[in-house]
């Protein structure tokens, strides 16, 4: 989640064009690899063909999570689990037994294990402290609003 916070500069909740060009050519720097600015437009726009899987010419987070490494990628565990708005938010409010606003790390236990229950994915325990960490990356201060898990779990409504 670092990596998707970091590279949607816009926070609109995608990777256009030219973020992802960016992600791109920081990339290739790390791996030390040149590049001439035509070769980078180039790979640009390969990967969006490769992996905007609805042709909106941006990425979405799930779209996204297919480039990053799968040991780093929690999200290809739940990339499947997707809810409408009305089931997020009774989700949300059901798992935020405090009525806080948020999810906190106690809250967010529960949650997994609903989540991998219902979807019929397996869940090893060893891997929950994992998950746990790469979900609270996203929130502020280890509380997870609303707004930031349903980046995770709301279905793309474009």
């Amino acid at each position: 989640m670092q990596t998707w916070r970091r590279y949607d500069t816009d926070h609109s909740g995608f990777i256009e064009t030219d973020e992802l060009k960016s992600f791109l050519k920081d990339l290739l720097k790390k791996a030390n690899k040149p590049y001439e600015d035509t070769k980078l437009e180039e790979y640009t726009q390969i990967m969006l063909r490769m992996f905007d899987s609805n042709n909106d010419g941006k990425l979405g987070l799930t779209e996204m999570a297919r480039l990053l490494p799968v040991h780093e990628n929690f999200l290809l565990k739940f990339q499947e689990v997707k809810m409408c708005n009305k089931e997020f938010n009774k989700a949300f409010e059901l798992y935020d037994k405090d009525g806080s606003g948020y999810i906190d790390d106690n809250e967010l236990d529960a949650l997994l294990k609903d989540l991998c229950e219902k979807n019929k994915k397996d869940l090893d325990v060893n891997s929950i402290p994992t998950y746990k960490k790469n979900i609270m990356a996203l929130s502020d201060g280890g509380k997870l609003y609303r707004t930031e898990l349903a980046l995770v779990l709301c279905a793309d409504e474009n």
